[in-house]
């Protein structure tokens, strides 16, 4: 089985493991490291699901927890799962998944008629239209909910077991990138009982998805050397696979960690999650940034995908998104993802609507060859199951300029901090940006003199 768009090396993945599954019938190969959304655009797969009203196509935009389309169903049987992104299911031997939201299949999608009467169904049209006559009400809303309708539900008992267990700390670090490991050091370093949460399989946060330099070294050389001394530390627990998903009252977490997940169905045993409510006197939340969308016209079709998500599936899953690709950005950040395009041999044109830009990432990337556009914007993307051409105009004039024929789009306008489903009140909390690695020794120092200030309040308290 031919994976077309796999790099030939690198990447974070074991390509001495291969791993086949199954996606809306069709048997693909990916290899182990991989995430579904990863083995699917290592072969070529960019059509994956269809839009929750009008049934439009819908491809992988993001390689993490914030993918809008990217949605499936996930197994079967006892063991189903509606609504899994494709971008947090790590690949195993057997998995089958399909599509939502489209029948009879996916490209042949009945409802995708809605398409062409958008026009004349507004938000909420429904509740106006289908209310007389009264008695036909009940009808109308089967029909209603059978078309808007997502996963589906399981029909038989769930076949697993789940726990729950308790836990204190002093400071409770929810991240695993640069900035969370350094503050767990830190922390750990002084004495401190530590938790340590990422949702990844392993640590890094962005430094799995670029080649970073901290303190002079590789970025996961760094993250190596901290991760162990950390596993020697008494007071520290790592939890990785896990994800923090409430901050409620006096600093109380709630995190559920995934103990089988990433097994194949026929080898999973015990307890598949593991429900943790943690209370912590300190609770430091690293969880870096998600990338904003520039919109335009028919910025939903598959093939359009944000600037840093192809990085990370260059470098950390050694695919090629696209090999005919346009970079629309108004932001220096997202010549980083054109120079990644490049080295891998892919055509790259930069869409930049300022008139000029002026820092090393730009430079960088016209002394390698990349053509950019200045002064400009991406108006529309046109295709039918994936882009295949993006239409550019003058941003100084608004005139049309030419028509880019291109095979993908990728996009960045800025970046928004993650955060933990938040209720707390008089709770210390600290936010801290893992969106790029920065120098250990500062964070270090921060975190220390906080914890030096509540060791020193602790000891007036008892005198």
């Amino acid at each position: 089985m031919s994976q077309k768009d796999r790099l030939g090396a690198g990447g974070r993945i074991n390509r001495a493991i291969p791993l086949t599954f199954t996606f809306n019938g069709r048997t693909y190969q990916g290899f182990q490291g991989d995430t579904l959304a990863s083995a699917l655009l290592a072969n070529g797969v960019h059509f994956v699901a269809r839009s929750f009203k009008y049934h439009r196509p819908r491809g992988i935009v993001t390689a993490g927890v914030e993918e809008p389309n990217a949605v499936v169903q996930l197994e079967r049987g006892a063991y189903t799962v509606p609504n899994a992104r494709a971008t947090e299911i790590e690949l195993y031997q057997g998995l089958v998944a399909t599509s939502v939201n489209a029948e009879p299949s996916l490209e042949s999608d009945r409802m995708a008629i809605n398409q062409k009467f958008s026009r004349f169904m507004p938000a909420g049209f429904y509740y106006k239209t289908f209310m007389w006559p009264r008695k036909w009400w009940p009808k109308y809303e089967d029909r209603i909910r059978e078309a808007a309708g997502l996963g589906k539900a399981p029909e038989t008992l769930d076949a697993d077991r789940y726990d729950k267990c308790f836990a204190h700390c002093d400071v409770l670090v929810v991240g695993g990138g640069p900035t969370g490991l350094a503050a767990a050091h830190a922390a750990g370093s002084s004495g401190a009982r530590v938790i340590l949460v990422d949702d990844q399989r392993e640590l890094g946060g962005s430094l799995l998805s670029c080649r970073a330099e901290i303190d002079g070294r590789a970025g996961m050389h760094w993250v190596e050397k901290i991760e162990a001394e950390l596993s020697h530390m008494p007071d520290v627990k790592i939890l990785c696979r896990s994800t923090a998903f409430g901050y409620q009252d006096h600093n109380l977490i709630t995190v559920t960690q995934r103990l089988t997940d990433h097994l194949p169905v026929s080898m999973r045993k015990g307890t598949r999650e593991l429900l943790w409510k943690i209370r912590a006197k300190r609770v430091i939340l690293a969880t870096g940034a998600h990338e904003r969308p520039i919109v335009f016209g028919n910025n939903d079709l598959p093939g359009v995908m944000m600037a840093s998500a192809v990085s990370t599936y260059v470098h950390r899953y050694g695919v090629l998104p696209g090999r005919d690709a346009v970079v629309f950005t108004n932001n220096d950040d997202a010549y980083q993802c054109a120079l990644d395009l490049k080295a891998c041999g892919a055509k790259v044109t930069v869409v930049d609507s300022r008139a000029q830009g002026n820092g090393a990432l730009p430079a960088a990337a016209r002394r390698h060859g990349v053509k950019v556009l200045n002064n400009a914007v991406v108006t529309q993307a046109d295709g039918k199951w994936r882009v295949s051409s993006v239409e550019v105009a003058s941003y100084a004039d608004g005139k049309v300029g030419a028509i880019c024929s291109r095979s993908r789009a990728a996009r960045r306008t800025g970046t928004t901090p993650r955060r933990v489903s938040c209720r707390a009140r008089r709770c210390s909390l600290k936010r801290a940006s893992a969106r790029r690695p920065v120098n250990s020794a500062s964070r270090v120092a921060c975190v220390s003199r906080s914890m030096q200030a509540s060791k020193l309040r602790r000891q007036r308290a008892s005198t």
